[in-house]
């Protein structure tokens, strides 16, 4: 017979008696230490429901906070919690550093707070030289620290570990952090973006924001991420590619908000606030709140401007003060957007010649670029009776130039069809146009309504927009000349007409269902003698499969510098607006937003 140990010789008893101490050792180690070994466990297991979410952390929104942090709860244990907030005070820049602050290692050991902190993943991120240590920047930061008290009701055994992310942070570094906490966080780990949306903007134009940046988290654009109206993109960004990694991308809609909703009075501006979760496909119908509705997915945002001049008085305004002087009361609203359009009145060269402030030519030099690209545009319309002040050569050079800068255009007055920058430009499901009918140079109506008869049976399933350059100058209302084309280009297939040049804002009719905006008056021009020449409007357009929302801006232009009216102002303007307009528009005029279902 053969035993597997043989006690009765003194070996054997000599290893039985050293084995059992060191088994037992390390059977304790093994007890005391499965939790943080669990830290390293890099694949998500069927027990995973939530791998990441975005709240507020405005305490006027203290109610969603709440619900957000109860909702996660519900669904058991989170043993790891990475807070990810902007860094509101610029803690980075003061102290010349371009990393990702979390806190020191003392801070951690002793406890954050009086709640559990993430050491061995805090180890890992240091190792790798991913973050940076500033423990006084994360207790002085409110995205951060607003959300602790109900981290501590809901959370209570959660391992935190908190993230302030730099505004100059790049996506490679918040993918290689990302990277770095899904391999070693375990399923039960919980990634939230402590963000704000569409900040201090008229509640119209929050919501309009609000569009773009709810499509993009949803649909993981990548590169429309950094050009979204929120106050921290990388930390949308990285709870995104989180729930990507993790192969949790349902998304759940627990609360959308706006400041005022919190208030008893109306504000001139407000905040929005959202709050979701992304789950895995397994949890649909546990705890649900609000499946996200699948056309936000698909939503496109188009922002229409009036006339751009950067000649003679704007430009000896922005030699005084800044290349950027011109947009710094707008910049904020021409953020988040798709396609941000304006009809741009004069060339663009490297050396432009002198201008009296008489003068009916313009020519603007090449930092008009940083000027137009910095503010947001990225399509202008280049048919006008200015476009060509500089010749055929000043003309090229624009594009050239505009070009550099990938800011695309449309109205080429020779008509070049084979090129690319003709007289269209198309974005996914939309065509612009653009045509002029002023002299020195201008299209034949019968080209104009060919072209469109064109567009409209090469793409029947696209969206075109016409921008017309047209009509009488200082006249509010239309002519019976722009009338007419207008309704002609509308039977030959155009769904929506922009117009410019009368340098003020003129009626808006609605034909066979179409929109036709006959003037968007100016939008940064020198014109100081009227005030009609210091109003403009800007068109808000949100493009679905089955409907265009159209939302309207009043515009007020102080020493060349355009802004938002404030709202008692907007009201008064929009109510003149109606009175000349379309007698079946006045209600929809008056309250800023007009909805047209599409066939």
């Amino acid at each position: 017979m053969i035993y597997f140990f043989k006690l009765h010789t003194k070996k054997n008893k000599f290893i039985l008696f050293y084995s059992i101490p060191i088994f037992l050792f390390t059977l304790i180690l093994i007890l005391n230490f499965a939790g943080p070994l669990e830290v390293f466990s890099s694949q998500p297991d069927s027990k995973t429901i939530i791998a990441s979410g975005v709240v507020p952390h405005h305490l006027l929104a203290k109610p969603m906070i709440d619900n957000f942090f109860q909702y996660i709860s519900s669904f058991g244990k989170v043993k790891n919690l990475i807070l990810l907030s902007p860094d509101h005070f610029q803690s980075a820049l003061i102290n010349h550093d371009r990393s990702l602050i979390t806190l020191d290692r003392k801070t951690n050991e002793n406890g954050f707070c009086e709640l559990p902190s993430n050491i061995l993943l805090l180890d890992k991120l240091l190792e790798n030289n991913l973050v940076t240590c500033n423990s006084s920047a994360i207790y002085y930061d409110h995205g951060i620290m607003n959300l602790l008290p109900f981290i501590e009701k809901y959370l209570t055994e959660a391992n935190i570990l908190p993230i302030l992310i730099p505004e100059d942070i790049s996506r490679e570094q918040i993918e290689q952090l990302v990277r770095t906490i899904d391999k070693n966080t375990s399923s039960s780990t919980v990634m939230v973006a402590s963000v704000d949306f569409s900040h201090y903007l008229p509640g119209n134009a929050a919501a309009f924001h609000d569009t773009k940046s709810i499509r993009t988290l949803l649909n993981f654009e990548k590169d429309s991420f950094k050009n979204s109206e929120v106050d921290c993109w990388q930390a949308l960004y990285a709870i995104r590619f989180f729930t990507k990694l993790r192969d949790c991308e349902t998304p759940c809609m627990i609360e959308h908000n706006y400041a005022d909703d919190f208030l008893d009075f109306d504000t001139e501006k407000t905040t929005s606030y959202f709050s979701l979760v992304y789950k895995n496909k397994k949890s649909q119908g546990i705890n649900t709140h609000s499946v996200v509705p699948e056309h936000a997915r698909d939503v496109k945002t188009l922002l229409f401007t009036g006339d751009i001049m950067l000649d003679r008085g704007v430009k000896e305004l922005m030699q005084v003060n800044s290349l950027y002087y011109p947009f710094l009361n707008i910049h904020q609203f021409l953020r988040g957007v798709d396609i941000v359009s304006g009809n741009l009145e004069g060339p663009i060269v490297n050396e432009p010649p002198y201008f009296s402030r008489q003068s009916l030519r313009f020519a603007f030099g090449f930092d008009a670029l940083e000027t137009l690209s910095s503010a947001g545009f990225n399509l202008l319309s280049l048919a006008n009776n200015h476009t060509l002040d500089m010749g055929i050569n000043g003309f090229n050079e624009t594009i050239e130039h505009l070009d550099e800068y990938h800011i695309h255009s449309t109205g080429n007055p020779f008509n070049l069809k084979s090129s690319e920058h003709g007289n269209c430009f198309i974005f996914d499901d939309i065509i612009f146009a653009a045509f002029n009918r002023i002299l020195p140079f201008k299209k034949k109506d019968t080209e104009i309504l060919k072209t469109i008869k064109h567009l409209q049976t090469s793409h029947p399933e696209k969206l075109i927009t016409i921008s017309m350059h047209w009509g009488n100058e200082y006249r509010e209302n239309c002519s019976r000349a722009q009338k007419q084309l207008a309704h002609r280009m509308i039977d030959a297939g155009a769904d929506l007409i922009i117009g410019h040049h009368p340098h003020v804002v003129q009626n808006i009719e609605s034909y066979r269902d179409k929109l036709i905006f006959y003037s968007l008056g100016n939008f940064v021009f020198d014109q100081s003698f009227s005030s009609e020449t210091q109003e403009g409007l800007a068109v808000g357009l949100e493009v679905y499969p089955e409907q265009l929302i159209f939302r309207l801006f009043p515009i007020k232009i102080d020493l060349c510098q355009p802004a938002l009216m404030n709202h008692l102002d907007a009201q008064k303007f929009l109510s003149k607006l109606a009175k000349r307009s379309d007698v079946q528009l006045v209600d929809d005029i008056e309250s800023g937003i007009m909805v047209i279902k599409r066939r």
